[in-house]
């Protein structure tokens, strides 16, 4: 194969998956995506030369152009996390392709095409659970453009999507490695393969709109009004526009739109510009105007974001993020937090998946020396506080789970919160970093599949971006329009039935970890009797 044909299939196979985070109908590319890539792979893997990298390098100008022209809006917030984002992220996609590739040469083609499938799988669940992550590209998620192809994701998981993609494209490549061969039985095998693609493409979708037909909305009603103050988050939160007068703009918004069967007022991340020391909340002006609201509101929760400190005395565990105060032996640990503000209690959430390079520096315990490198966003510097997993807030007979901006992008730890009570699913965020690009529109529509997942009703709260009610089947009910002070109201279902994915998380996942763990060690024990014979 040229070269020139080699980097034309790598620069399509990046501009396919590209097109799939676009548009609903760019889907169908993404059934084929990665045939291109496969194509060289498979021209690298009969070729006598030895040059291994070839694979790694033309996977590279494939991925790295999946991941700038899906995620350039990151320089919005952060230009050298942008670049490091895609730079990164392009270099392990195209890590583990390479990885797939090797372990094919080095069994002489023993480990099959469709290792492929549990090498990318295995890579994508891994990403949901390590330090350095970020799987806003995992390929599961392109369906949230027309979330009724996938409502079996309450079994699968996002991952689901990712293995009928991969199923998808290995069979195609299959077909053309069959027609290659020429073999005698080459048109059988054709059509035998084309009639399996068929029903691998098809069958999803008619089980997905036979689900979505037939499911049923089922819990407690509950009246729920949206705030979204659109507070320009880079001139105006922390800047020009006063800490009270933010807090008076909610308090506004709420007291003009909510009803006597309101039960929770939702506001965005960081709606609270005052830093709270969380041992003296009720001394805060921020605080105490919410809660002078409140107690003519009784039967109402406030759930809202804000940036909070945590002290530690000398005798205390000490967290890796936290700093010490200077001359004393009293460290404290900054969080992004969700409050839930009932007119008898303040119940605290500290936001647990960090967005990196902007709110944490992986491994911080080794590299706090690179602190100063984290992005200035909500007001804090450097890496922050967190909780080691979920925790829900109740008010009266409701659990609800505060979901911080990113989390919401992590399936088996959304589902967290289902498992321990949460019957409705909020999410807080502030979209508005990323400016008038694909980046808040791409947050939005990730947020339906997490309703899918877990049969929960959402309601998103963003002080920019889009705000919306989103019911159980991932179905918009309503929504506000960018760059819009507005609030929005509406009765969900509060629904107390987990899903089999909310019970047992991503099973899709764990067998593709361990199936990759067995590849591995056939790989190390072929090469190890090969040598043994060579010698």
């Amino acid at each position: 194969m040229k070269l020139f044909h080699k980097i034309a299939l790598a620069v399509s196979s990046g501009l396919l998956l590209t097109t799939a985070w676009y548009s609903s109908w760019g889907l169908i590319f993404l059934f084929i995506a990665f045939v291109p890539l496969l194509l060289i792979e498979e021209s690298q893997t009969n070729s006598p030369h030895k040059n291994h990298f070839e694979v790694f390098n033309y996977s590279y100008i494939a991925f790295f152009i999946w991941n700038i022209l899906t995620t350039y809006w990151i320089y919005k917030a952060t230009p050298v996390g942008a670049i490091l984002a895609v730079l990164a992220n392009s270099a392990l996609m195209a890590l583990i392709f390479w990885a797939y590739h090797l372990s094919r040469k080095a069994t002489k083609n023993k480990i099959g095409r469709y290792a492929f499938i549990i090498w990318w799988l295995a890579f994508e669940h891994m990403f949901f659970h390590t330090e350095i992550s970020w799987p806003w590209l995992t390929l599961g998620n392109a369906f949230s453009a027309n979330t009724h192809l996938v409502q079996w994701y309450e079994y699968t998981g996002v991952l689901g999507g990712s293995l009928w993609v991969l199923l998808s494209n290995t069979l195609i490549m299959s077909a053309i490695g069959e027609l290659a061969m020429n073999r005698a039985t080459a048109k059988n095998r054709l059509i035998t393969n084309s009639i399996l693609l068929l029903i691998i493409i098809v069958s999803p979708i008619i089980v997905s709109y036979s689900i979505y037909s037939n499911y049923k909305e089922t819990g407690t009603d509950t009246e729920v009004l949206i705030l979204q103050p659109n507070i320009d988050p880079y001139h105006e939160k922390f800047g020009s526009m006063g800490k009270l007068e933010q807090i008076t703009r909610l308090i506004n918004l709420t007291d003009n739109n909510i009803t006597e069967k309101t039960q929770y007022v939702v506001a965005p991340e960081t709606a609270i510009v005052e830093t709270i020391w969380e041992r003296h909340t009720n001394n805060y002006a921020s605080i105490q105007m919410i809660r002078e609201f409140l107690k003519e509101n009784e039967d109402l929760a406030f759930v809202i974001g804000a940036n909070t400190k945590r002290e530690y005395s000398g005798t205390s565990i000490i967290p890796a993020t936290a700093r010490k105060f200077k001359g004393s032996n009293i460290w404290y640990d900054r969080y992004n937090a969700a409050l839930q503000i009932t007119p008898f209690d303040i119940d605290i959430y500290h936001k647990s998946k960090l967005v990196l390079g902007v709110e944490k520096m992986p491994y911080y315990k080794y590299f706090k020396f690179l602190d100063y490198l984290a992005a200035d966003l909500g007001g804090t510097t450097g890496s922050l506080g967190f909780q080691k997993e979920s925790s829900v807030f109740t008010f009266k007979n409701s659990t609800i789970a505060p979901i911080i901006c990113y989390e919401s992008v992590y399936p088996e730890y959304v589902s967290e919160y289902v498992r321990k009570g949460a019957s409705l699913l909020f999410i807080i965020t502030n979209d508005g970093w990323w400016g008038n690009t694909p980046g808040y529109k791409q947050h939005f529509r990730y947020a339906k599949l997490r309703a899918i997942e877990n049969r929960r009703a959402i309601a998103r709260s963003a002080n920019t971006g889009i705000s919306a009610f989103i019911d159980q089947r991932g179905d918009v009910i309503k929504q506000t329009g960018w760059w819009e002070a507005t609030t929005i109201k509406a009765t969900i279902k509060a629904n107390n039935k987990a899903t089999y994915f909310s019970r047992n998380g991503s099973f899709i996942g764990r067998v593709a970890v361990f199936s990759t763990v067995l590849i591995m060690l056939y790989v190390l024990v072929t090469l190890l009797i090969r040598k043994k014979v060579r010698s």
